[in-house]
């Protein structure tokens, strides 16, 4: 779909999505004002919600429903594909950004292994704000399916801050043996159950590219070469610790104000996954990329528990055989737009790959994450599963 087309579309569902909360509000004889007050927005905010005028948020939209007592679900389905006691419930995803594209594998895949029974429902026209407030969409039953890096879910299972830091593994074969181990199982996997959240892909075949690498407007050889500059993260304490710790100013800025960052001048230095240059044209102002041969982190397909629960034995099945068929799909198509991007990233922009000696980046990692482990910021007990899977 070419951009004109999207924005067209994304306006119109705006528009629709304005019209059905305008009815609802009617039929539960409120008005706007009470609306407004109740859901914690503005009145003004709720107009142009109603006229189709305002980009959603997510969070406001969860916040108008829960006082209209309606589905957040169910307002992004039309009033034909209304569900019926002979269907399954529909799933509803808030992750269209970053895996747009994954998730359109996953809807043909969830069609196909059900027969057309079950439905992927993508909210790509929504502002989201943080992963956190995502998650906390997820835990409150707001949207039914999640697709994120597994670091993200730290502050629910703790274990998981290890994964803020590079060079967890030394191959994928030693990751995968740690995701299917049972100290993971019991630690993580377990706990989000707990909390409401499975796992759908035992297999983690989701990854978010081949390669981590630091972009920067200078060249960056060896860990000395980010003392005193400014680098980009993400909300992490742990993160923020590291990379104080590697003697650089961490500064967070949402994923979306990346490119911007760069252009004005607020960081200097962003570590993030190679395949993610090309598209977000990182490479205009910070031309010089440093690769880590650290591994990608792995992506997690969460579900609510309690939609989960809601399927049938057999529609559960289907889901995950149409998760890890997905998963393949798409992470190849990561491999290959990646090797694709790093040809059109030199072309384009003069970028300049450094192939750099990484035995110094792992030994600096492993004594920070050391410092954190004596800290008990870390986990000494996850760092030795990690260490010991096989």
């Amino acid at each position: 779909m070419d951009g004109v087309n999207k924005i067209s579309q994304e306006a119109l569902i705006q528009k629709n999505i304005g019209n059905r909360i305008h009815q609802l509000r009617k039929d539960k004889k409120l008005n706007a004002v009470a609306l407004a007050e109740k859901s914690g927005i503005s009145q003004g905010q709720l107009s142009k919600i109603e006229n189709g005028k305002a980009t959603i948020s997510i969070k406001n939209l969860a916040a108008i429903c829960r006082v209209l007592n309606h589905s957040l679900s169910n307002l992004f389905q039309s009033e034909g594909s209304a569900q019926t006691k002979d269907h399954s419930p529909m799933i509803m995803t808030a992750v269209a950004g970053l895996e747009h594209q994954g998730l359109h594998w996953f809807e043909r895949e969830i069609s196909r292994h059900t027969n057309g029974v079950m439905t992927l429902n993508t909210l790509g026209t929504v502002q989201f704000g943080s992963v956190y407030e995502q998650i906390d969409l997820l835990l409150n039953g707001e949207i039914d399916l999640f697709v994120e890096e597994l670091v993200h879910f730290d502050q629910l299972a703790p274990e998981l801050k290890q994964f803020n830091l590079p060079y967890c593994f030394a191959t994928q074969e030693k990751r995968l043996a740690f995701l299917r181990s049972n100290y993971f199982k019991e630690n993580v996997t377990n706990i989000l159950l707990k909390k409401g959240i499975r796992c759908l892909n035992p297999k983690w075949n989701w990854s978010r590219g081949l390669e981590r690498v630091i972009i920067s407007n200078r060249p960056i050889i060896t860990p000395e070469d980010v003392n005193g500059l400014r680098v980009r993260i993400y909300k992490s304490e742990t993160l923020k610790k590291f990379w104080k710790k590697m003697g650089a100013i961490p500064v967070f800025v949402p994923y979306a104000g990346i490119k911007q960052a760069i252009e004005s001048g607020k960081v200097d230095a962003v570590p993030l996954s190679k395949e993610l240059l090309y598209r977000q044209e990182l490479c205009h102002k910070a031309r010089f990329i440093t690769t880590l041969g650290d591994l990608d982190r792995i992506m997690g397909i969460f579900i609510a528990e309690k939609k989960y629960l809601s399927f049938s034995p057999e529609m559960q099945n289907s889901l995950k055989k149409a998760c890890n068929n997905a998963g393949d799909i798409f992470s190849m198509n990561v491999k290959l737009a990646e090797e694709k991007n790093e040809s059109s990233n030199m072309s384009c922009y003069g970028a300049v790959y450094l192939k750099v000696d990484l035995e110094p980046w792992r030994v600096e990692t492993l004594r920070i994450r050391r410092d954190l482990i004596a800290e008990k910021i870390l986990s000494r007990t996850a760092w030795e599963a990690m260490e010991n899977a096989c």
